[in-house]
C-alpha cells in the first residue's frame, strides 16, 4: 500500500511538473517585462498571486510570497529551496539560475531575457516532438481500425462456409444473434486511445469541455433510444437500422459543430491578430505615445475579420477612459484562446504596474510572435493526418461492407436450392445490418479522437465526426442498392 500511495504522488508530482513546463514561458515572459520596468521578481511573484490564467504557477507564487511574508525568509532562500523540491528541470533553472546571477551580482534583466529566448525555443522543439509523438498515434489507431474490420471480414468468412452435413451456414447464428462484441469493442479501443490522447495534447481554448458534455448530453439519449428500438425489432418494415443510426449521429452533431465552428473562427481570427497588435503597440510606443493612444492606435487597423467586433470595442471603451482590467474583462467575455488571454492579460498588468516601456512592450511582442508561431506550426503539421484519417476510414469502411456482402452471395450461391436458403440470406442480412451500424458507429468516433489530435480538443470532433460518418453511411448506401460486390466484378471480368 505504502508503495502505491508513493507511486501515486510521483505521478501527481509528474503531472504538476508538466502543468508548470507550460505555464512557465509566459510566468517568465511577465518577470521579465516587469524586470525591464525595474520591477523586481519577487514583485512579479505577487502579482502572479492573481493570474486566474496560470492556477499552477499562481499556487506556486502563494507558496513562496507566503513563506517570505509570513515566515520571514529570504525570497532568494524561498527560491532556491523550491528549486531543489520541484521536479520540473525548467522551473528549477529559472529559479537557481535566477538567485545565482543576483548573488554574483550579474545583470537580472540580461539574464530574464536569454531564459525567455531559450525556454520559447524550447516549447517549439517540444512542440514538434509531440505532434511526431501525436502522428504515430493517430497511425497506430489507423492500423488498428483496419484490424477491427478484417477480423469482421474473417468472422463472416468463417460464418458463411456451408455445413456440408446440414446445409446451414456455419454457427451463423451466432453472430447475428450476439452482436454486442462486435460492438462494443471498437468502442473500448477508440477509448482507450482518446484516453492516451488526452494525456498527450491540449487545446489552447478555454471551456470546450462544457460545449463536449452540453452536447454529448443531447446525443446520447439518442443513441440509448435507437440501441433499445433495435432490441424490441421495432424498425421491421422501417428504413433500414445503419440509416437511422448514421441520420441521428450526423443529425444530433449538427448543432454542436455549427457552435463549436463559431468559437473556432472567433478565436483562430484573436490568435492571428494578437502578434500583429502586440507588436504594433511596441512600435508605437517607440514614437512616444501613451500605452493606451499606442493600444488605439494598433487596434485601427483592418483586417481581423471576427475578432474586429472585439477590437473595436476596446476601442470604443478606451477613448471614453474605461480601466484596461474592465476592458480585458471584455476581451475574456468573447474570447476563449488561452494564448490571446494570456498575452493581453500580461499587456494590461505591465501597463497598469507603470512598466508600459518601449523595451517591455518589444519584449512581450517578440515573445507572444514566439508563442503563437509555435502553435501555429504545430496546426499546420498535424493537418495532413485529417486525410489520412478520412482515406483510410472511407476506404476501410467500403471494402468491409463490400466483402462482407460478396461472402453472404458466395454462401447463397453454394447452397442451391436447399430449403434452408431462406434462413441463410436471413442471417446474411442481419450480419450485414449489424457491420454496417458498427462501421457508422466507429467512423463517428473516429472524428472525435482526430479532433482531439489536430486541435487539442474532442469539441472539434464533432465536424470529422459527422463527415466520416456521412461517409460510412454512403459506404453503406452503395453496397446495399449499386450492387458492388466481388461475386459481380468476378462475373463481370468473365
Amino acid at each position: 500500500m505504502r508503495k502505491l500511495s508513493e507511486g501515486g504522488k510521483d505521478q501527481g508530482s509528474k503531472k504538476h511538473a508538466a502543468r508548470i513546463d507550460r505555464e512557465l514561458p509566459y510566468v517568465i515572459s511577465l518577470i521579465t517585462l516587469m524586470a525591464a520596468s525595474g520591477i523586481s521578481p519577487f514583485v512579479s511573484f505577487k502579482k502572479l498571486m492573481h493570474f486566474e490564467l496560470l492556477p499552477t504557477m499562481k499556487r506556486e507564487a502563494q507558496n513562496i510570497v507566503k513563506q517570505v511574508e509570513i515566515l520571514g525568509l529570504d525570497p532568494l532562500t524561498v527560491m532556491n529551496k523550491k528549486a531543489e523540491q520541484t521536479l520540473s528541470q525548467q522551473y528549477q533553472d529559472f529559479l537557481g539560475g535566477y538567485a545565482s546571477t543576483v548573488y554574483s551580482g550579474g545583470s537580472v534583466v540580461n539574464f530574464l531575457k536569454s531564459k525567455m529566448r531559450s525556454i520559447f525555443d524550447l516549447q517549439a522543439a517540444f512542440a514538434k516532438q509531440s505532434v511526431s509523438k501525436l502522428g504515430a498515434l493517430v497511425e497506430a489507431y489507423m492500423v488498428i481500425q483496419v484490424i477491427i474490420l478484417t477480423l469482421y471480414i474473417i468472422l463472416v468468412a468463417l460464418s458463411s462456409t456451408p455445413n456440408m452435413n446440414i446445409g446451414l451456414p456455419v454457427d451463423a447464428s451466432s453472430i447475428s444473434s450476439n452482436p454486442v462484441p462486435l460492438l462494443i469493442l471498437p468502442i473500448i479501443l477508440s477509448g482507450m486511445f482518446m484516453f492516451i490522447v488526452q494525456q498527450v495534447t491540449s487545446s489552447t481554448f478555454i471551456g470546450m469541455e462544457n460545449l463536449l458534455k452540453k452536447s454529448l448530453m443531447i446525443i446520447m439519449p439518442g443513441i440509448i433510444i435507437i440501441a433499445i428500438m433495435a432490441m424490441l425489432n421495432l424498425f421491421q418494415g422501417m428504413i433500414a437500422l445503419p440509416y437511422i443510426v448514421g441520420l441521428v449521429l450526423i443529425a444530433t452533431s449538427l448543432k454542436p459543430m455549427l457552435e463549436y465552428r463559431k468559437i473556432e473562427k472567433m478565436n483562430l481570427a484573436a490568435e492571428d491578430a494578437a502578434p500583429g497588435i502586440l507588436r504594433d503597440i511596441a512600435e508605437a510606443r517607440k514614437t512616444g505615445l501613451s500605452p493606451e493612444r499606442c493600444i488605439i492606435h494598433a487596434c485601427k487597423r483592418k483586417g481581423y475579420h471576427e475578432f474586429s467586433g472585439v477590437v473595436k470595442t476596446v476601442v470604443n471603451q478606451l477613448e471614453w477612459g474605461v480601466p484596461l482590467r474592465k476592458i480585458f474583462s471584455t476581451i475574456r467575455e468573447k474570447v476563449s484562446s488561452w494564448l490571446v488571454l494570456i498575452n493581453f492579460r500580461i499587456l494590461t498588468e505591465v501597463i497598469e504596474s507603470g512598466g508600459g516601456h518601449a523595451e517591455a512592450l518589444e519584449i512581450l511582442a517578440e515573445s507572444s510572435e514566439k508563442a503563437f508561431n509555435v502553435e501555429k506550426e504545430k496546426r499546420n503539421m498535424l493537418t495532413p493526418y485529417v486525410m489520412i484519417a478520412f482515406i483510410i476510414m472511407g476506404l476501410t469502411a467500403f471494402t468491409t461492407l463490400m466483402v462482407i456482402d460478396s461472402f453472404g452471395d458466395i454462401s447463397q450461391t453454394t447452397m442451391g436450392s436447399n430449403p434452408n436458403r431462406a434462413y441463410a440470406e436471413k442471417q446474411t442480412a442481419q450480419m450485414m445490418e449489424i457491420f454496417s451500424v458498427s462501421a457508422i458507429f466507429q467512423s463517428w468516433l473516429a472524428g472525435f479522437f482526430i479532433g482531439k489530435v489536430t486541435s487539442g480538443t474532442f469539441a472539434s470532433g464533432f465536424k470529422y465526426a459527422i463527415f466520416l460518418a456521412l461517409t460510412a453511411t454512403i459506404a453503406v448506401l452503395v453496397v446495399d442498392f449499386a450492387d458492388i460486390n466481388l461475386t459481380s466484378l468476378f462475373k463481370t471480368r468473365i
